[in-house]
């Protein structure tokens, strides 16, 4: 009975995390997020929004300087399109958070 040779554990590639800038701007708008949310959670709701709308900013900026093989979890469809959707989210949270009187 022949067994398959294991394979050497040092042939494997060792894939680093994340393994595109675009992975990095992503972990940027998800602690700005968290940072955010946190905020409203603790009755800073105008500061956390604001938070929320700048990590929704830098993805669009990420989304539109990045080429697509670089922009990892952040390419969802064309370029363009993600830019455009991601600017107006930053754009209406910014809008609310400045707008809504109030503390």
């Amino acid at each position: 009975m022949a067994v398959a040779p294991e394979h050497d554990k040092t042939d494997q590639h060792v894939r680093s995390f994340p393994s595109t800038i675009g992975g990095y701007v992503y972990l940027g708008v998800l602690t700005a997020a968290i940072v955010g949310l946190g905020l409203v959670g603790f009755g800073h709701w105008r500061a956390g929004i604001i938070v929320l709308a700048a990590g929704v900013g830098a993805a669009s900026l990420g989304r539109a300087v990045l080429r697509t093989k670089d922009a990892g979890m952040l390419a969802v469809r064309n370029r363009w399109f993600d830019v455009a959707l991601l600017a107006l989210t930053a754009g209406a949270l910014w809008i609310l958070a400045v707008t809504v009187p109030g503390d």
